[in-house]
């Protein structure tokens, strides 16, 4: 398995990643598939090497990719990011969330970052777990802020210190 920094060939499976989990989790609030086009502004616009983005790479296939973005717009905020990480659904439970939450760490601490933040739907115990495993606490809870597939979804804020 190789985690590396995501280039523009690796949209179309990001993209593809990122719309199974539309259409079929709770991991996000979209309700809409997203086109190529948006994939490509998304990657042009919203990361850098201080809010990367990487993906994981199996036998030349990416199954898996993480991303900092940045956790609000305004300046004071700079020094804070959010992750997301999604895998393909076929690869589940295969250390690959693992990989890619180790990985966007130590690039947030080389990034001088401050504190890292996972935005996470209560029901994903998966995603809670692996957070925890890294050091994460649970700061937050924010009741029925999501309304997705005919039910109420309340987040935790989970949050590492760098």
């Amino acid at each position: 398995m190789l985690i590396r920094k995501a280039h523009f060939k690796d949209l179309p499976a990001i993209n593809e990643i990122y719309n199974h989990a539309i259409l079929n989790l709770t991991a996000t609030f979209d309700e809409e598939i997203r086109k190529f086009e948006e994939r490509q502004e998304w990657f042009e616009t919203h990361h850098d090497p201080r809010y990367p983005l990487v993906v994981a790479e199996d036998n030349g296939e990416v199954v898996g990719w993480g991303s900092i973005s940045p956790f609000r717009p305004r300046a004071a905020y700079r020094f804070s990011g959010e992750t997301s990480i999604y895998v393909r659904n076929d690869k589940y439970g295969h250390g690959i969330g693992t990989l890619l939450l180790q990985e966007l760490i130590i690039l947030a601490k080389e990034n001088k970052l401050h504190a890292l933040l996972g935005i996470i739907v209560d029901d994903n115990q998966s995603s809670i777990k692996l957070h925890c495993k890294f050091g994460f606490q649970k700061v937050g809870y924010l009741k029925e802020v999501g309304f997705k597939f005919g039910r109420w979804l309340d987040i935790i804020i989970m949050q590492k210190m760098l």
